[in-house]
């Protein structure tokens, strides 16, 4: 259902900055059929919440929230908060609808744009059968190098369409880049997360072997090692023994157990193994370092209720 009479879609207040282009670059290689911004916008929920209400996407379609923010819902199965920053990457034909979350102020940048070049990148996937959703910031950045494709200044030499048209391509490559590097550091760090948590598991006698925590994240003992080391800068032998040691030391400042019964609960084979192994890593024995925290907390002024 299409009410092109709906004053919401198009209604605007004033902003700090506006961007208003018809037309402003076509070539054989594809074109910008507009570009523009709105500014406090009630499009879409002004007229009737989704799923009742979808506008046709007949372009390729580009929508940036400058600030605010807003629900965004279409028929390729996305559903999500657009929030400053968040861009919405839309292929022709996918049916949407969007618009400012209550109590939310909502502003976009918006362009439709087509031609042979992006047709070609659908067929590449990009941005493929479903909506891509991508997050540029600053915005302030971002903003600018869309203005000055759609909206160049006057006061610099001209560019041909086809070099504006190139530019819109290497943005989006650029945004795309930024997506999968974001995508890396969250699968990395989700990744390590793992092994480090396998790697603390039970007590030297108990806890699986390195090859076992490795086969566990489906990999080889050489190639988990490698990546181990690149994520954290410790081999996972030292992790491991660091992480035994700082247990050890937990319990030496938190309880009263005697050396004895720590080794055994941590999995040493004797008190005196454990004793050697505490000093190579903190330098002094076991019960030096107790009695290092008895004589800083003696130090220390009670405190008064």
């Amino acid at each position: 259902m299409t009410n092109t009479n709906d004053k919401n879609l198009y209604s605007s207040t004033r902003g700090p900055f506006s961007i208003h282009a018809a037309q402003p670059v076509e070539c054989s290689m594809g074109k910008i059929i507009f570009a523009g911004t709105k500014w406090n916008s009630r499009a879409t929920y002004g007229h009737a919440p989704p799923p009742d209400y979808l506008r046709p996407t007949p372009h390729f379609l580009l929508v940036y929230t400058l600030e605010g923010e807003a629900d965004y819902f279409d028929d390729t199965g996305v559903r999500t908060i657009l929030r400053k920053g968040s861009l919405v990457w839309t292929r022709p034909g996918v049916n949407q609808s969007y618009g400012p979350r209550p109590g939310s102020r909502w502003s976009e940048f918006f362009m439709w744009f087509g031609g042979p070049a992006f047709d070609t990148w659908q067929t590449q996937g990009f941005p493929g059968d479903k909506s891509r959703l991508l997050f540029l910031e600053p915005v302030e950045y971002w903003i600018e190098r869309f203005t000055e494709i759609v909206q160049p200044r006057t006061n610099v030499p001209a560019e041909t369409p086809l070099v504006r048209l190139c530019r819109l391509q290497q943005l989006l490559a650029e945004a795309l880049q930024i997506q999968e590097r974001s995508v890396e550091n969250t699968e990395l760090i989700a990744w390590r997360e793992a092994a480090c948590a396998r790697l603390t598991e039970g007590s030297l006698t108990t806890a699986p072997s390195l090859e076992a925590v490795a086969r566990s994240l489906n990999m080889s003992y050489s190639l988990f090692r490698q990546r181990f080391l690149m994520v954290t800068g410790k081999s996972p032998g030292k992790f491991r023994s660091l992480g035994i040691i700082r247990r050890a030391c937990s319990q030496l400042s938190e309880t009263n157990a005697s050396l004895a019964h720590i080794a055994e609960q941590l999995g040493f084979y004797d008190q005196f193994q454990f004793s050697r192994r505490f000093k190579q890593e903190i330098g002094i024995s076991p019960s030096a370092f107790r009695r290092q925290l008895i004589s800083s907390h003696k130090g220390k002024p009670a405190s008064r209720g």
